[in-house]
């Protein structure tokens, strides 16, 4: 998310440095069972009750069964929140950018080890030595350009057009730190990646993302704000200066130039819920970057946060209730936003907020709801239900519980497909070494006299 949010301009205009009576209507599609959508919809109207905020959008993704849409509470006054709304995603954005950035090095015409100045020419207080690797994992040491004199700008002339690179031109700060310093959470990373993605696609960014990403994946409803358009509604947005959802306001009267147009790169997309499900599916999936990519996406540094407890290289790491998640937050000036994808079960879970929040708490107690409500409407009341896999993350062994009386066969591959296991595991608890596996995502099949469970299981060292 963008760590630095703008505040109420009425009242407040502060920054904040973050991560993320009225009931709702559901939508399922494919196979989700009207019990199953009846279960998530009551799971969104409680927590929105719980949380007061004003609306929720969310949406899931079952491999297999289908898309489940629910929406609660209103844009404003009396008017419900419905499912073609669109919402801020804040720094979820930051995904699409890394996503495009290992396109590229897919394509060969970039690498993690390539350095800022070899790729753009020479600016105020950006260091070039520092590489394309530290820009994705917030390892720069660069200061954050969404500053006091970025916030003075923003209210000065709210209805002033920027260009991104112009604006980290204009506000950038002294580094804080040497390239390669620990993790710093800073849009001004993904404003230079945006830069190299211009650089080396002779395009502008929206357009890029569009062509590469939106529009072969069917992204119809996401886009981003003042560049492109878009027939769809915004729903209002509510800030308030200290994160309260009870001295939230309506900001949706304040101009929208500014303040989106000099973040495009960090945070400048809006979109719906079942638009980010889709994204987050086949991202995270393998659909849309190689299996090498991917891991390196995918591969954690430990840091200490209230929500997450892991950034890779444009993706964070949840844990909640013994679940581990992988994903992306997002907050901007009156909206939340969450994007999580369980790579045990491949469900990926969105959710979005026009209410100025600790969403980050909000967004995590939503998704683990809503990943337990779909865990008990669509597995089986088998065996399979109470298959673990432990740790997940593993680390040099993966403990498999195996329930009932009966040996399983099982095997091990890699997001390739290349099979890393192959063998029988008795009844119980069982091991496998995992110390010589790559980091990245391996997924387990077991079966059993006919019945098969698969999983997945996220390896690091």
């Amino acid at each position: 998310m963008l760590n630095k949010r703008v505040a109420s301009y009425k009242q407040y205009l502060a920054l904040f440095i973050l991560v993320l009576s009225c009931g709702g209507h559901a939508a399922a599609q494919g196979g989700i069972d009207t019990g199953l959508a009846n279960r998530l919809q009551a799971s969104v109207d409680s927590l929105r009750a719980a949380y007061n905020v004003k609306g929720i959008s969310a949406a899931a993704f079952i491999p297999g069964k289908g898309t489940w849409k629910g929406v609660t509470g209103v844009s404003y006054g009396t008017l419900p929140i419905d499912t073609t709304m669109l919402f801020s995603m804040g720094s979820i954005t930051k995904t699409f950018v890394a996503a495009e950035i290992f396109k590229l090095i897919d394509a060969g015409s970039l690498a993690l080890t390539d350095t800022v100045g070899s790729i753009l020419p020479p600016m105020p207080n950006v260091n070039g030595a520092i590489t394309v690797k530290q820009l994705l994992g917030h390892r720069s040491g660069m200061a954050d350009y969404l500053n006091p004199s970025w916030q003075a700008a923003m209210s000065a002339d709210p209805y002033a057009m920027w260009y991104y690179p112009t604006a980290l031109a204009a506000f950038s700060q002294p580094a804080v730190g040497a390239p390669g310093s620990p993790y710093m959470y800073c849009n001004a990373n993904y404003a230079l990646l945006g830069m190299i993605i211009e650089a080396k696609t002779s395009d502008s960014l929206h357009r890029v993302l569009r062509s590469d990403f939106l529009n072969p994946l069917g992204l119809s409803n996401t886009h981003m704000e003042m560049f492109e358009p878009y027939p769809n509604t915004i729903a209002h947005n509510w800030a308030g200066p200290i994160s309260d959802p009870s001295l939230a306001v309506d900001e949706s009267g304040t101009p929208h130039m500014a303040l989106w147009t000099s973040v495009e790169a960090a945070g400048g997309y809006f979109s719906d819920a079942a638009d980010l499900v889709k994204w987050g599916y086949n991202l995270y999936s393998g659909n849309v970057i190689s299996p090498a990519s991917l891991s390196e996406m995918l591969t954690f540094t430990g840091v200490s946060s209230s929500y997450f407890n892991g950034y890779g290289l444009g993706a964070q790491r949840f844990v909640a209730n013994g679940r581990t998640y992988v994903g992306h937050a997002g907050n901007y000036y009156g909206y939340a936003a969450s994007m999580i994808y369980y790579p045990q079960d491949s469900i990926c879970v969105a959710v979005l907020i026009n209410t100025d929040c600790i969403a980050t708490f909000e967004a995590r107690a939503l998704m683990n709801a809503l990943i337990n409500k779909i865990a008990t409407g669509v597995h089986e009341q088998t065996w399979r239900e109470r298959v673990v896999l432990s740790p997940n993350p593993a680390g040099n062994e993966l403990n498999i519980l195996v329930p009932g009386n009966n040996n399983v066969e099982a095997t091990i591959t890699d997001i390739s497909g290349k099979e890393v296991y192959r063998g029988t595991l008795t009844a119980g608890n069982s091991s496998v070494n995992t110390a010589g596996y790559k980091a990245g995502i391996y997924f387990v099949r077991l079966s059993n006299y006919g019945a098969v469970w698969q999983g997945s299981v996220v390896v690091q060292h």
